[in-house]
Parts: structure tokens; sequence; C-alpha cells
């Protein structure tokens, strides 16, 4: 798959209010999840400079 960008004229770049309350929402909920993996003493799996690790409680990877 080929990444190509969307070339948006500069009166559409303004952030849609949705998309913005969206952002801190999914942001919100990775912190919870986040605690609860903790709480549990379970890891995350995030995406980290392209790779897919598992975050765990005592920093290890």
């Amino acid at each position: 798959m080929s990444a190509k960008k969307m070339v948006v004229p500069d009166k559409k770049r303004e952030r849609d209010p949705d998309f913005v309350n969206a952002e801190i929402a999914l942001k919100r909920a990775a912190q919870k999840a986040r605690l609860r993996a903790l709480q549990a003493g379970l890891g995350v799996i995030v995406i980290q400079d392209g790779r897919i690790i598992e975050e765990r409680p005592d920093n290890t990877i």
C-alpha cells in the first residue's frame, strides 16, 4: 500500500470540533486502559516508532 497525502485547501484545514473532541476522548480512554492494565499487572500493546511493543508495568519491553 502506498500512502498518498490529500491536498486540502486552507479553509478546510481548520480542525473539526468533533475530531478534536474525539482525540481528547481517545487519549482519556488510553490513559484509563493503561491504569487498568497497571492495576491488573498486565502490559499494554502499543505502536512505538513504527513497531508493535508491549509496555509492561515494570517498564520492561
